[in-house]
């Protein structure tokens, strides 16, 4: 079996080199055949010294890069690692063709075994092939699967540094301008993010829903935008202004999520936390999407109680529950509640009957498991306008309170802000689990927490679920 992988990953690493050569060779090729090939720097980099010595790191790229397909603990873990450096051979290649840049400065003369270095180098890369690094891109792939092989701290931060050093080495072997490494991270991210080493690959599914495009069209608008700002800016106030070019990428990440990628595009896990990919790509969205809640809730309550024991509000009120049911895709998971659950879930976007079913079936086991058993929490009886409501908890022989009273325990169904996407998932376990009527269910949230916001297309695919579910 061992053989077997071993000529597995040998296989991989000859096929990948091949590939890497090919392509590399070509587009530098290509570009040497083009006339005025750009070359864009700012002022400051003159100013960078040249460190002969730096050539060792940056040369380790490359063996470390080799050294990950014999790390490879099996077929799968391979195939990954292999389609995250294929994809990121093929991200480059493109803007290499489409975008080419030239670095013109020249090197001082080095000997000894910088010298060879050097030398082994200028031998198949010609001065082209910028932006965005490729070195950057690998060094943000390679540096992420070395970073999830280490388990000792004192190693993490070994690997940290010394891909920090390969990355910074860029500059100083005069391999790359500046302009090279934050658009080779932003690759690089991007990468990772599409196809993680963890978990399933992104998917991409084109949106059936009007509403989504519109809020694609939205964010995809505010990309171009910023993007505008940012190359305007850096003419008027400076080049510093060309970081707005960040939060033009987080928000044509996210167009693309409402668009074709889903809630899939933020990459939160199950224990509530965002990918360090997606933190990184996303960061300027996911600061308006906390000052923008912060708006919307100022004044406001932050959670209120619909049912006994049963809340209904902001994710920033997690960490005072004991079970969260977490519906917002854009907000990590505070830290507090012991049972947890995450369903993220895009803003401003009715849910889907799969997402409606998904969630109401995850809320229906974390009341089961938090609020003391029984097939249901709570069960109506009277008018609707009354809003009479019976408890029918399973309580042992004897016992005359029930288990929530008894502990205390509190859930919370949450998103942003506790109005759209947790009241919608509420709603319909309302309608499926507790047995009350839509209206009955609708007018109990409403009276209970202003601001309830559900489209009017949910009273069909909740009462259509929970005629599915009975009939089960």
């Amino acid at each position: 079996m061992k053989t077997k992988l071993f000529l597995s990953q040998l296989a991989a690493l000859v096929v990948v080199a091949a590939i890497f050569y090919a392509s590399y060779g070509a587009t530098n090729a290509l570009a040497s055949a083009r006339a005025n090939v750009p070359e864009i720097y700012f002022a400051w980099e003159r100013a960078l010294p040249f460190w002969a010595w730096s050539i060792v790191p940056y040369w380790s790229l490359n063996l470390l890069y080799a050294l990950g397909f014999f790390l490879c603990r099996d077929a799968g873990e391979l195939a990954r690692y292999v389609t995250q450096l294929l994809a990121a051979q093929m991200i480059a290649t493109l803007f290499f063709i489409v975008f080419p840049l030239q670095m013109s400065w020249e090197k001082p003369a080095v000997l000894g075994l910088s010298g060879f270095l050097f030398s082994s180098l200028a031998a198949f890369d010609l001065p082209f092939n910028q932006a965005p690094s490729l070195h950057i891109i690998l060094c943000v792939v390679v540096g992420a699967f070395y970073l999830r092989k280490a388990r000792a701290v004192w190693l993490k931060a070994a690997l940290v540094a010394w891909f920090a050093l390969i990355g910074f080495s860029v500059l100083t072997t005069y391999q790359h301008h500046f302009i090279d490494i934050p658009t080779g991270l932003a690759a690089g991210c991007f990468v990772l993010l599409v196809r993680p080493m963890d978990g399933e690959p992104l998917r991409f599914a084109i949106a059936r829903e009007a509403a989504h495009y519109k809020w694609a069209a939205l964010y995809l608008g505010l990309a171009f935008l910023t993007l505008f700002a940012a190359i305007l800016g850096a003419k008027i106030w400076g080049a510093w202004m060309l970081w707005l070019s960040w939060a033009s990428l987080s928000f044509a990440l996210v167009a693309c999520g409402y668009a074709f990628l889903g809630a899939g595009v933020f990459a939160k896990n199950g224990q509530g936390r965002h990918a360090a990919a997606a933190k990184a790509l996303l960061f300027p969205y996911l600061c308006v999407a906390r000052l923008n809640a912060l708006f919307w809730l100022r004044g406001r309550r932050l959670s209120d109680e619909i049912l006994p024991g049963l809340y209904l509000g902001s994710v920033k009120e997690a960490g005072k529950f004991d079970a969260v049911l977490d519906c917002a895709a854009e907000f990590e998971r505070p830290s507090g509640a012991q049972i947890y659950a995450s369903l993220p879930m895009l803003d401003m976007i009715t849910p889907s009957a799969d997402e409606l079913k998904l969630g109401a079936d995850e809320l229906e086991r974390i009341v089961k498991t938090t609020l003391g058993g029984g097939e249901n929490l709570l069960q109506t009886s009277g008018a609707v306008n009354k809003l009479e409501i019976t408890e029918v908890r399973q309580t042992p022989a004897g016992s005359n309170e029930r288990a929530a009273e008894q502990d205390g325990k509190k859930v919370l169904v949450c998103c942003a802000l506790g109005y759209g996407r947790s009241a919608s998932v509420l709603l319909a376990w309302m309608v499926i689990y507790a047995g009350m009527g839509f209206d009955e269910a609708l007018n109990l949230l409403k009276s209970r927490r202003e601001k309830i916001a559900v489209a009017s297309s949910l009273r069909d695919r909740i009462e259509q679920i929970a005629v599915r579910t009975r009939e089960i």
